[in-house]
């Protein structure tokens, strides 16, 4: 028997050029039967958070709010009780020895705030490509344990046709 096509898994990150059309592509028989499940987006684009911690709060031209704080902007949930910011790997890299990291403080200290360190750099996504790496950027763990967190993940991406109600 000959193979006609061999279906190759493909694995990208978020700031895959023109990301909504490559999974609209990737699951167009999905998408004409309704909405997509979310978890079919997870199976081929790579959660950008490579590492998350907390520090002092300190500036830098390259942070983009990020995790709960960026759903509290873009959803009902409220945000949590410190900021999140993303930052690539690259200014992180060049800022990293400067920031005090943070291992315990008070729940509602708010010279802390929780940083992600992404691959790429954060405020060059679009808004589909943003809203991709922040529902990504949640570990299933972490999704399980706040329903919130996974409700508002659901609202987050319900606008690109995918539902997340299983996450």
């Amino acid at each position: 028997m000959k193979l006609k096509a061999l279906y190759h898994s493909h694995i990208v990150m978020a700031n895959h050029p023109e990301l909504e059309s490559f999974l609209r592509k990737r699951f167009d028989w999905e998408f004409q039967r309704g909405k997509v499940d979310f978890q079919r987006v997870r199976s081929v684009v790579s959660s950008p958070r490579l590492m998350s911690f907390s520090a002092r709060c300190f500036s830098h031209p390259g942070l983009v709010i990020a995790g709960e704080s960026y759903l509290s902007q873009h959803t009902m949930i409220a945000d949590g009780y410190r900021k999140t910011y993303a930052i690539s790997m690259q200014d992180w890299l060049e800022i990293n020895d400067f920031v005090e990291k943070v291992e315990w403080c008070e729940p509602f200290d708010k010279a802390v705030m929780n940083v992600q360190v992404w691959p790429f750099t954060p405020s060059e996504l679009g808004p589909f490509a943003m809203a991709v790496a922040v529902a990504l950027s949640f570990s299933p763990m972490e999704l399980r344990a706040e329903s919130r967190i996974s409700l508002a993940v659901d609202e987050l991406v319900e606008e690109w046709g995918y539902y997340a109600d299983d996450l």
